[in-house]
């Protein structure tokens, strides 16, 4: 009986045991969140701001090709930065590129874009509008 209380006990605890944020890849990790989803990444969190969506939808016949850019705000335990990646033809426009650099204190970290979607030039159809970025530390 005292085996498999103590069991019972070790299986509690580790069940109770805290989760851990991924630790943060220095060769870069891709992560996928929703408009204003918030996610641990190591000691950081990141989170969808904004998005602003104006590439032109398949079948029509636009005056510019437009872009899409992502607001992605990234804290530590006391800083934050916030970048802005943009993806499409209209980018330079913008002044605004795919890659930014987020510095937080002495550290530096860079951000890359990988898709916004729904992609509007490739589907009609709509959905829950998510970005999927890389991150690495740089310094």
């Amino acid at each position: 009986m005292k085996y498999y209380f103590w069991l019972g006990m070790m299986l509690f605890a580790a069940g109770c045991a805290k989760r851990t944020a991924p630790a943060i890849d220095t060769n870069g990790t891709t992560i996928s969140l929703a408009l204003h989803e918030k996610k641990a990444y190591g000691n950081l969190t990141i989170a969808v701001s904004q998005i602003q969506e104006s590439r032109c939808p398949m079948n029509a016949r636009c005056i510019r090709a437009g872009e899409a850019i992502a607001d992605l705000v990234i804290s530590d335990e006391k800083n934050s930065a916030t970048v802005s990646l943009c993806t499409g033809a209209d980018c330079s426009m913008q002044k605004k590129e795919a890659t930014a650099t987020a510095v937080l204190n002495t550290h530096q970290y860079q951000l890359s874009l990988v898709n916004v979607l729904p992609d509007p030039t490739k589907t009609l159809a709509g959905g829950t509008r998510k970005v999927t970025f890389s991150i690495r530390k740089i310094q």
